[in-house]
């Protein structure tokens, strides 16, 4: 009963205390409320756009009890399932659809099934009007009607001229914002693979049937495998990541919080040393402080709960927006809102741990005086902490090396079963490897952590012949590490984070980067007939060219051999060497615009060679030429030679070029692209007008090259790293501020100038930031290695602008917010009559 009694009286002081530091209290919930409002927002939203049980297999199948698969649409599946069962054919997309726009025609994705059946009911989400029945009624997906200008009752004409009454307006369950059209199955493929929705009779024999299907190449999927998947659908081996993030997380808030109730537990001395002197004992005093430790968290992490969960309900179009998938029906995960608000609540008693204990070893005299001890003496470093670090570093090593042949074997495999792939393997990382990294970085987080209180009184010991401003700063930090520690602590850890973060975007962009491949060099126009609807004229390019700035234009085509037959509808062209790459004809300068290489390839074309790719065979001097003619084939040696690897531009890397006076002693030049050297970038006017000359929005290319995001990555994470920074600067310099009330009473009494508060606060808040900036990105660059693998990025990149905004830019910063925002003249401390 006595545990109880003491434990209702300190929560009763806490909330007295509470109310008499409301804003620092509140400023403590805060810190404990958001991970709580971004957990449960997260949880909630994810589970919406990822449901499981039976709100995912209805997405997936609707109230079906089976799904069948079958090679093409003109398959009986009917003759194949037992008696009585219902078959409707899967809503579904089944290729693309060809349109007429207000300017030019567009491509969009054709959705066709039973479309008013009601066992598709939840695989599509109807948004206004009805479904069509009939084959001369569509439905459109809102994008595509926005785009289009059309509505309910209007009506749909495709590039062939064929109209469609528009008779409402559904989306897909996932890729909802695409440009989608529903129809009946009269213009679905026959031939395409088709999947139906499958209500079977009571008590029949899945197992049994599935067999019995599958040697007809029809395969079953029942809707227990998707309730009750046996293995989870989602990527594998992130399991460790994420326990280290949350560990992290965790971690954060406790040293961020703890600072803050450092703060506060300074501020309620004098109180706290009247609990001592009216009897209580240093248990009382830990108690009143965990229970303010327990108040705010529970403040925290409610007001965080509520309000998280209550975002994620009310944005619901948003988050359907920003994830292109449909939330059906919202799935509250209330055992994993449970973990977070437990997370936060014992987060919030864990960050009032340190100051509690201080709190109740403070002598009774020196509390009711307001009087603080500082640490003296030499900062030693723990050599298990060191040992940690070490460990750590060693074992992301080892892991990195491990990761890094686990998925270079992976991709040789991939290489030797499909030679064709030249791309870097991105599979999912092996679980091992991935554990040491992440087991080594906790390591080193860990020993930092430690040692980091005696590393600032090191640090800060360093200092000699600096002005008294800077000076104070530093021995306030070294007195006071056990304040200056964790705050330095939380900002590496969130630091480390965001470095961490940028290695793995601009890693990830330079894998895409490496993928990408140009049709022609930045700047240029590409008209491709071979892709499109247009086919090749010279009044045609001559049209094209007058609605753009263009400087010059060349052709490119293929090779037709004079007396080369027609075979049923096909012209065969030539082509070059074993893999069959198509020769095009090509004029040279526009070849020697290519760099080192387009130089030497235009010389060997104005020589009359055939330059080819490094993987074509070239013996004595000569190629092989293939007519391509099936019915007369024929294999011929022309000059050919290779001047090196060709640019990775889309023609270069798979054909092989001649030029076209040279073209014109084998055949016909068929022109298949025109590439147009512009002056300066078309406006949107010009692309429109373009548009609707050659009758589609797409069929001009005009090459930009690859758009990184990481130039807009790198901004948000330097403001990331800039407001964990402040955060923690702010409350360490706050409590410097409170502590140092009387240093500095006396320092303006014997003629110190009032700006010296303002210089030490500029010189601690520097002080912490560079350290914990410099040591958080060496933390996060022991992730660099480990992203530049897992995502496939041809080698290391480094986020040089994150990096160097971090390690230079925030902390400068860090000083000029405290210097700015902190006052010159002193509050009184004491008056004495």
């Amino acid at each position: 009963m006595k545990f109880v009694n003491d434990w209702v009286l300190a929560l009763r002081l806490a909330r007295r205390f509470a109310r008499r530091t409301l804003g620092k209290t509140l400023l403590i919930a805060a810190i404990v409320g958001l991970p709580v409002l971004l957990g449960s927002w997260f949880s909630v939203v994810q589970r919406g756009v990822n449901p499981t049980g039976e709100v995912y297999a209805r997405t997936v199948m609707g109230s079906a009890d089976a799904q069948l698969t079958a090679p093409s649409g003109r398959t009986d599946v009917r003759r194949a399932l037992p008696a009585g069962s219902h078959v409707a054919r899967a809503v579904m997309s089944t290729g693309s659809i060809e349109l007429r726009g207000s300017g030019a025609d567009l491509t969009a994705n054709l959705y066709a099934g039973d479309l008013t059946d009601p066992i598709n009911n939840g695989t599509y989400r109807m948004d206004e009007g009805r479904m069509p029945t009939k084959p001369d009624e569509v439905a459109l997906s809102p994008s595509l009607a926005d785009h289009l200008g059309l509505h309910v009752g209007g009506t749909l004409t495709t590039a062939a001229g064929t109209k469609y009454r528009i008779v409402g307006m559904a989306r897909a369950i996932t890729l909802s914002t695409s440009r989608d059209v529903f129809t009946t199955t009269a213009l679905a493929d026959p031939e395409a693979q088709a999947e139906y929705r499958v209500d079977l009779p009571n008590g029949t024999d899945l197992a049994a049937l599935a067999a019995k299907l599958k040697p007809q190449e029809l395969f079953l999927t029942t809707r227990a495998e998707l309730v009750d998947p046996d293995i989870p659908r989602g990527p594998v081996g992130a399991d460790a990541a994420r326990i280290l993030m949350i560990g992290f997380g965790v971690l954060e808030l406790v040293l961020l919080a703890g600072t803050a109730f450092a703060v506060i537990a300074r501020r309620q001395t004098r109180e706290l040393g009247l609990v001592t002197a009216a009897g209580g004992t240093a248990a009382d005093v830990r108690r009143v402080v965990l229970a303010q430790g327990l108040f705010a968290g529970l403040v925290g992490a409610g007001v965080g709960l509520v309000v998280g969960v209550s975002v994620a309900l009310v944005g619901k179009s948003w988050w359907e927006s920003a994830s292109a998938t449909l939330i059906t029906q919202w799935q509250i995960p209330w055992l994993r809102l449970g973990v977070v608000v437990t997370v936060g609540l014992v987060a919030g008693v864990a960050a009032a741990l340190v100051p509690a204990i201080g709190a109740g070893r403070r002598p009774p005299m020196a509390a009711l005086a307001g009087r603080f001890a500082g640490v003296t003496g030499s900062a030693r470093l723990r050599l298990l902490a060191l040992v940690l670090v070490l460990a750590g570093v060693v074992l992301s090593v080892i892991g990195n090396i491990r990761l890094g042949a686990a998925l270079d074997a992976a991709r040789a495999a991939r290489l030797a079963s499909d030679p064709g792939e030249v791309s870097r393997v991105a599979s999912a990382s092996p679980t091992w490897p991935v554990t040491l990294v992440v087991a080594g970085i906790t390591l080193v987080v860990a020993g930092l952590v430690w040692m980091l209180p005696a590393l600032v009184g090191r640090v800060a010991g360093l200092v000699r012949g600096m002005p008294l401003g800077v000076r104070m700063a530093m021995r306030d930090a070294s007195r006071h590490r056990h304040r200056t520690g964790p705050v330095t602590a939380a900002i590496m850890i969130a630091v480390a984070g965001t470095t961490a973060l940028g290695f793995a975007i601009v890693n990830q962009s330079a894998a895409k980067e490496q993928n990408y491949r140009p049709v022609g060099l930045p700047g240029e126009a590409v008209l491709q007939f071979y892709l499109g609807d247009a086919r090749y004229s010279a009044e045609l390019v001559d049209r094209v060219q007058s609605l753009l700035p263009v400087e010059h234009r060349y052709h490119l085509g293929v090779i037709t051999m004079y007396g080369t037959k027609e075979t049923e509808g096909y012209v065969p062209t030539v082509t070059v060497g074993p893999s069959a790459d198509s020769l095009k004809a090509v004029d040279p300068a526009y070849v020697a615009r290519y760099g080192d290489w387009g130089r030497k390839a235009a010389v060997a074309l104005r020589q009359g060679q055939v330059v080819v790719p490094p993987t074509t065979p070239v013996r004595d001097g000569k190629v092989q030429l293939t007519r391509g003619d099936p019915s007369a084939r024929s294999t011929f040696a022309y000059p050919g030679a290779v001047v090196g690897s060709p640019p990775k531009i889309s023609f270069l890397e798979h054909a092989a070029l001649i030029s076209a006076d040279a073209a014109k002693r084998l055949g016909t030049a068929d022109v298949d692209e025109t590439h147009f050297i512009l002056s300066q970038p078309p406006t949107d006017q010009q692309l429109a007008a373009v548009a609707k000359l050659l009758g589609h929005e797409d069929e001009l290319k005009v090459e930009r090259g690859y758009q990184s995001p990481v130039r807009n990555a790198s901004i948000g994470l330097l403001a990331l790293g800039a407001t964990a920074t402040l955060l923690g600067v702010a409350m360490s310099v706050s409590l410097s501020m409170s502590e140092g009330r009387a240093d500095f009473a006396t320092l303006a009494a014997v003629g110190a100038p009032p700006r010296l508060r303002r210089g030490l606060a500029a010189a601690q808040g520097w002080f912490l930031g560079q350290l914990g900036c410099v040591l958080g990105v060496a933390v996060g660059a022991l992730y660099g290695f480990t992203a530049h693998t897992v995502v496939g990025s041809p080698h290391v990149v480094v986020p040089w602008a994150v990096i160097a905004g971090i390690a230079v830019a925030v902390p400068l910063f860090a000083a000029l917010v405290p210097y700015v925002l902190t006052r010159s003249k002193l509050e009184m401390v004491r008056r004495v009559d």
